[in-house]
């Protein structure tokens, strides 16, 4: 008698008698259990058990992992990381530029070349430093 096996890709059909064994099936079909009309079939019986006639359609399914129980929320012994903020630091510009005795005003800090005029480059040990385009500039060792 002809049954179709409806797998997880597509439905196929396959010529079994009325005695064939659902474990044989199953083995053809490589999946892990049948079912029919809902039920499902245990692989000791055969089709004429089962009252399965031909052009019938069984169901293939394969075994999903599942049942677990949730994890556990895992517990962080080290406090977060803080975010750095910026600090707001009033009359900066008295920073960037310099007033003389004689009135004359200078520039302290370097404008940097890539940026424009209005972005200042931050002084270390050896080197001038952009923070904005990370422009590097290093001081001759004269």
């Amino acid at each position: 008698m002809l049954i179709y096996l409806k797998g997880l890709e597509s439905l196929q059909a396959y010529e079994f008698s009325p005695d064939t064994k659902i474990e044989e099936i199953i083995s053809s079909a490589e999946c892990d259990s049948l079912q029919w009309c809902g039920r499902a079939l245990r692989s000791e019986l055969t089709l004429a058990d089962y009252g399965i006639t031909s052009e019938s359609t069984l169901e293939a399914l394969l075994a999903l992992e599942g049942g677990k129980r949730k994890k556990k929320k895992k517990v962080y012994t080290t406090p977060k990381k803080k975010a750095h903020k910026k600090k707001k630091v009033k009359l900066a510009v008295l920073n960037i530029y310099k007033v003389d005795k004689s009135e004359k005003v200078t520039r302290t800090k370097r404008a940097c070349e890539k940026c424009g005029a209005g972005t200042f480059m931050a002084k270390h040990f050896n080197r001038h430093y952009c923070g904005k385009c990370h422009a590097t500039q290093l001081f001759s060792q004269a």
